[in-house]
């Protein structure tokens, strides 16, 4: 069968766009939620961040999405079909990915005792553990020394922790 190649080994080029994509939809959730922060007082529903985050992290998919599909009819003069298609669904999706905890933290506020600030703080470090992991996933099979691991590593968490304290020093 033709496709069984694609199967067995995933491009690099794919593997490049998940992690870029996860890194872009973890970043936009903790902007949106450091944003969106300042407007939530101690009386307020948890339900307007959801809907805020879920409609930001929707849009940047979209976006992400209709600029992979309109590049690749501008490249190949056709559009995406079979396993390129799949595989840019797998890429875009993985924003929506990243929001996924945010959103379930979120949820449990409007749902539960936990107030809709704890939850959105809770959120916000959420995601700059996430760009930690993601970190660690890229890499772990880098032919990097181990400080230059490190230094990938603690940048990506360093950037989360910019927003974050950003956020905190303005509020």
């Amino acid at each position: 069968m033709a496709t069984e190649p694609y199967r067995e080994a995933v491009p690099v080029e794919h593997v490049v766009a998940v992690l870029r994509e996860r890194v872009y939809g973890a970043m936009a959730c903790l902007a949106t939620l450091a944003v969106l922060v300042r407007h939530t007082g101690p009386e307020s529903s948890a339900w307007a961040p959801v809907l805020d985050v879920a409609v930001a992290t929707g849009g940047l998919w979209a976006a992400s999405l209709l600029a992979d599909w309109v590049a690749h009819l501008g490249v190949h003069r056709s559009a995406p079909r079979g396993w390129t298609a799949l595989r840019m669904l797998h890429a875009s999706g993985q924003i929506v990915e990243a929001a996924v905890l945010p959103l379930l933290v979120l949820v449990a506020a409007a749902v539960g005792p936990l107030s809709t600030s704890t939850a959105m703080w809770i959120a916000m470090w959420i995601l700059v553990a996430e760009l930690g992991v993601i970190g660690l996933v890229a890499v772990r099979r880098a032919r990097l020394p181990w400080w230059q691991q490190l230094f990938t590593i603690t940048g990506l968490i360093g950037v989360g922790v910019l927003v974050v304290g950003v956020k905190i020093l303005g509020h």
